[in-house]
């Protein structure tokens, strides 16, 4: 393993030198390493950072004055994170006997100083064209080394002064320049295992068919060819022998992503506005379940449960989930004075949801919250990770008939989720009782004291919905409803010219907010929601089933 910033041999080489610059995954900036020899200085990218690159420009002018030769910059591919102060330091760009080597894809685009290969436009940088003197894998500098199954790997060999080495093999697919470099057993392998990652798969140049044929690519290389060590782009270098599980993840993960959308500056404006609602929505969703836990437990003690009581207190404690939300809150405030930018913002939230996932213990929370609130918490997870890949699944829409499905939704409301007859039945149960008592003491009756009603206009076509979806977005609408204080909330069903349309109207209004989260969340159940002003009243549209 390679040890941050201190001079240590190249496995594999007769007295190289690396001194690696290792970062925590960071989408602004990426590894750099700095290689000496006898005869050359060599460098693998070298980050976006400032002061990484002055510490690298140091190491460089230190290196120069014990002797004088040439220096050459190669990049595993030219996306900003990885070349940005060699493009924009124009220290670094007047260092003598300076070469900047790339892939001639991405040398075209260094070169032009392209936003969008390069991805600066993503991260609001600009970029400055940036000269390269050795296009690499040309088709006259590489030779073919056919793996079987009519895919072809790509290698070109440099020879240094020093008498080593380079080669550089083409592996595209995260990017169409994208490259694995080895001197001796050190194989650099840019950011081929961060290639699926969300936010990162869809990125310009995001080549599903192209990654999955250069993971092979990269199972050949370590099997004929003498790696010892890994050293991605990102993060801390790995043993060869750890490599293969972690190809065969990346495989998995490359084979599903068929229908991976562009991420670009539309996707990532959509995904920040996306954001900010998951924060805010999710804080309301975990605080209202986090506060049911608090409020059975002290009601199960107060009734001499305390078993039983500790059991949901110990759930509380154990779940992280108001700590992950607390270190979005945190990021975000940072985004919002300027010290973050909006991918990653995003992808912060990206990473806030993982860890959400990892934790959330909806199956063990039946008997405590109705299950139309936890499906929610779900689908407010789902539903960013969705808007993140690209993906928009409407496979759930199906025809409906709608007055029963409101009808069922208000019964369910109005109706609590356990009876008397239940309760005396499970008396000479323990279990069951310890459930029966839970239901009671869990449940929150929100429209105990509204008023609310449905009536349709008669007949109604079916409609396209995703039925489940659309009830619990509905039952949403009517639980904030309730909860600003409404007493009377009517939900009226009509023909709304070529659409059926379902009125609710209840003296509450909805922030802006709320009625943007909304809107996007029923446009995923098949609905399109309108409203009127000042009037609180909703007007969600859904198209009639085909006949």
């Amino acid at each position: 393993m390679l040890e941050d910033q201190r001079w240590q041999p190249v496995p594999g080489t007769a007295g190289a030198e690396i001194y690696p610059f290792l970062r925590k995954p960071d989408v602004c900036c990426s590894n750099a390493y700095l290689i000496r020899t006898p005869g050359d200085i060599l460098l693998i990218d070298t980050g976006a950072d400032a002061g990484q690159m002055d510490r690298i420009l140091s190491l460089v002018e230190d290196l120069l004055r014990e002797a004088p030769r040439p220096v050459t910059l190669f990049l595993t591919h030219c996306h900003a994170d990885h070349c940005y102060r060699a493009a924009r330091d124009r220290r670094f760009r007047a260092i003598p006997g300076l070469t900047v080597a790339a892939e001639e894809t991405g040398a075209r685009a260094l070169e032009s100083g392209d936003p969008v290969r390069t991805v600066a436009e993503l991260m609001g940088w600009e970029i400055e064209p940036l000269p390269v003197g050795l296009p690499l894998l040309a088709a006259r500098d590489r030779e073919a080394l056919e793996m079987g199954g009519g895919i072809a790997l790509h290698r070109q060999e440099i020879p240094l002064r020093s008498g080593e080495t380079v080669l550089v093999y083409h592996t595209p697919g995260h990017s169409p320049d994208s490259i694995c470099i080895r001197l001796g057993g050190c194989l650099f392998i840019g950011d081929l295992l961060f290639s699926t990652s969300p936010g990162v798969a869809g990125l310009a140049g995001w080549d599903q068919p192209a990654l999955l044929a250069s993971v092979g690519r990269v199972r050949w290389i370590l099997a004929h060819e003498p790696v010892s060590l890994c050293c991605p782009g990102h993060g801390r270098s790995i043993p060869a022998a750890a490599m293969p599980a972690l190809l065969d993840r990346l495989q998995e993960e490359a084979e599903g992503m068929a229908e991976v959308g562009a991420f670009d500056r539309e996707r990532l404006a959509d995904a920040l506005e996306h954001a900010v609602d998951l924060l805010q929505e999710s804080n309301r969703i975990f605080a209202a379940i986090a506060g049911r836990l608090y409020a059975l437990a002290y009601r199960l003690d107060d009734l001499g449960e305390a078993a039983e009581a500790r059991r949901y207190q110990d759930l509380l404690e154990s779940d992280q989930i108001d700590t992950f939300l607390a270190d979005f809150s945190r990021f975000a405030d940072e985004f919002e004075t300027g010290k973050k930018l909006e991918v990653q913002l995003v992808l912060k939230a990206v990473q806030v949801i993982q860890r959400i996932e990892a934790h959330f213990a909806g199956d063990r929370l039946n008997h405590v919250v109705e299950a139309s609130l936890l499906r929610r918490a779900g689908r407010l997870l789902a539903d960013f990770m969705a808007t993140i890949t690209g993906s928009r699944d409407h496979a759930c829409l199906a025809a409906a008939d709608l007055p029963p499905v409101l009808r069922d939704l208000i019964a369910e409301a109005l109706t609590p989720p356990f009876s008397d007859e239940a309760f005396i039945e499970a008396a000479d149960d323990p279990a069951a009782y310890r459930a029966e008592l839970v239901s009671r003491l869990a449940y929150l009756p929100l429209f105990e004291s509204v008023d609310l009603s449905l009536d349709a206009e008669s007949p109604l076509p079916p409609v396209l919905v995703d039925r489940e979806r659309f009830s619990d977005e509905v039952a949403g609408v009517l639980e904030d409803m309730a909860a600003a204080g409404a007493r009377e909330i009517r939900l009226s069903l009509r023909r709304e010219e070529d659409a059926v349309g379902l009125l609710i109207r209840g003296p509450a209004p909805l922030s802006a907010r709320r009625l943007r989260f909304y809107r996007r969340k029923f446009g995923l159940a098949g609905a399109s929601l309108e409203t009127f002003g000042d009037d609180p009243g909703l007007l969600l549209l859904l198209r009639p089933a085909p006949s």
